[in-house]
């Protein structure tokens, strides 16, 4: 009879190991069944949209030290998502083609045939844009989701050169 007993009592003590083990391994590995997978919410574009700015015929110097006799008809896009700052831009439009006309009349029409300086335009115009209208009240449109923008952020994310023609 004790065999019976020490064989029933190791037989009790391999279950209780084996359940035992069997839940802290499904603890351990967070295994607890099939699970769904969560979908990323995937939200649509916002459009972009499109600020234009046209300066025509501003008079320049084809060289340094020499008088203004060349002139440049000089156009520009800024790229935004918010419709904010079209309206804002709008509103301010005269101040900042002020700002980029005193940029181009920095330049002269030889300078204005460099591809880096043309590039060096495009950033200081875009960084005139956004700072006039930082400096103005400018502020965000909420998203969809009913969170608003941060507002130092700038509202136009690049500029396009559309026009630049050079007479001599």
């Amino acid at each position: 009879m004790k065999l019976v007993i020490k064989i029933g009592a190791a037989v009790a003590v391999v279950a209780v190991l084996g359940a035992g083990g069997t839940f802290a391994a499904m603890h351990f590995m967070h295994s607890g069944g099939p699970k769904t997978p969560e979908k990323a919410v995937v939200l649509p574009p916002k459009p972009l949209l499109f600020a234009v700015l046209s300066i025509p015929a501003v008079s320049i110097s084809p060289e340094a030290g020499s008088p203004a006799t060349s002139f440049v008809d000089f156009g520009i896009q800024f790229a935004t998502t918010d419709p904010n700052a079209l309206v804002s831009f709008t509103a301010l439009q005269p101040i900042i083609q002020s700002a980029v006309i005193n940029l181009l009349l920095s330049e002269t029409s030889t300078q204005l045939q460099d591809p880096a300086v043309r590039t060096t335009l495009i950033t200081n115009s875009l960084a005139v844009a956004n700072s006039i209208l930082l400096k103005n009240g400018y502020a965000p449109a909420p998203s969809s989701a009913g969170v608003t923008a941060d507002p130092a952020a700038p509202p136009f994310s690049a500029g396009y050169i559309t026009d630049l023609v050079v007479q001599d």
